[in-house]
């Protein structure tokens, strides 16, 4: 299995910023109900609820807080995770997630008879709804979700031109056994049993696109890159996932040295919004390509958003220099030392600028300093620029706030 530091990189990636809604989108977030049923095997229902309501809500209208950016909320504020939240903590984290909206209640009965019982909070006038419920068995769950998302959209004003009947569109297709291995799988911190437990889902559920992005997340860290485009091309069809399954195949073209697919890849995330790290490995793409005026299109973009980004500022350079425009890497070089002394690209880089710019002494200088920070010179002399580029392997879908996640060549 994973290591350890491939762990927290796959938390990293499940708590990925959703993009930020519109101006005029309400957020709302949907706890799981608690489970008054005295029931274990019932456990799953709640989480599962949750889930299930949070994508069926989504619309141009309404935007919600997914199950993993509750979970970074959750472990935000040293609360327990998998636990039922007392009413207070719950409203406590939705104003720290700034959302309209809070989703709360429980469920009871039996297997056979089951009542969900839902409330919804305005966290604006802190008014709350009366009870909104839907009863059936278990086995009817995926029609009770869609029965009680739909109440909450329509008793908020959310449903715009959308009719009863096109809303059924949206009930959850998976069955209740794949399910609810997928909705346990959230909550399980051994990787192993989660990895066999969306397998299992999987196995159970061929057409399963959540849990195969997440077993494509799990490939993607791992670096096995085929089993990543495996499981993740049938994500694609998850508009929850689109994106994001879309930055890790792009990603994963460019390991294969693939950047026509890697080119198609991020074009399709730009869109719909535009991002730092999607800009930088677009700009990767089309430099080994060899188209370099896309390259510089997409380069001086993602610099325009951050130029302090060091992953970004080494692309520009090498792209510059490419190009046969020393004078231009130089100036962008010339501040990248200067900002970061202690990293051994750029100081090979710099060497590089100067030498074509008659600058010897410098050059030998600065070609010293990269050795002692671990930098190769002959090795890298025999090899093809164009592989000293760097690229972001995580990113964030808020472009406001740029992750300061680790690149790598």
């Amino acid at each position: 299995m994973v290591s350890r530091s491939v762990r927290k990189l796959l938390l990293l990636f499940l708590l990925m910023l959703a993009a930020a809604p519109g101006a005029d989108a309400a957020t709302l977030l949907v706890f799981p109900p608690e489970n008054l049923t005295k029931s274990a095997a019932l456990n799953w229902v709640g989480e599962g609820i949750a889930f299930s309501i949070s994508e069926q809500c989504q619309s141009p209208d309404v935007e919600t807080i997914s199950w993993e950016e509750r979970s970074r909320f959750i472990e935000a504020s040293d609360l327990p995770p998998n636990t039922t939240l007392s009413r207070a903590s719950m409203i406590r984290l939705a104003q720290r997630a700034s959302v309209d909206f809070l989703i709360f209640g429980n469920y009871t009965g039996t297997e056979g008879n089951l009542r969900i019982s839902l409330r919804a909070l305005r966290l604006k006038t802190m008014k709350l709804s009366g009870e909104m419920e839907a009863t059936g068995p278990v086995t009817a769950l995926p029609q009770l979700e869609n029965e009680l998302a739909w109440v909450i959209l329509s008793n908020n004003g959310f449903t715009g031109a959308l009719t009863r009947e096109a809303f059924k569109a949206r009930t959850r297709v998976v069955p209740n056994r794949p399910y609810s291995m997928f909705i346990e799988s959230l909550a399980v911190t051994d990787e192993s049993a989660r990895f066999n437990l969306l397998q299992k889902a999987l196995a159970a559920y061929r057409d399963f696109p959540q849990a195969s992005f997440l077993l494509g997340v799990y490939y993607f860290l791992s670096g096995d890159c085929v089993k990543t485009v495996q499981y993740l091309k049938p994500a694609l069809r998850d508009a929850q996932d689109y994106l994001e399954a879309q930055f890790m195949l792009g990603t994963c073209s460019l390991r294969q040295d693939k950047p026509e697919d890697a080119i198609g890849a991020y074009s399709a995330i730009l869109t719909q919004l535009r991002s730092l790290e999607v800009f930088n490995n677009i700009g990767v793409a089309y430099l080994r390509k060899g188209d370099y005026p896309m390259a510089m299109q997409y380069l001086a973009n993602a610099r325009n958003m951050n130029k302090a980004d060091v992953t970004v500022a080494i692309n520009l350079a090498v792209l510059q220099r490419l190009q046969g425009d020393d004078k231009a890497a130089l100036a962008v070089l010339d501040d990248l030392v200067k900002a970061h002394p202690d990293l051994g690209m750029p100081q090979y880089l710099y060497s590089l600028a100067l030498a074509s710019q008659g600058q010897a002494e410098k050059a030998a200088a600065a070609r010293e300093r990269a050795a002692k920070l671990g930098i190769d010179a002959e090795k890298m002399s025999v090899q093809d620029p164009r592989t000293w580029t760097r690229l972001f392997s995580a990113w964030t879908r808020r472009p406001a706030s740029i992750l300061a996640g680790e690149a790598k060549y």
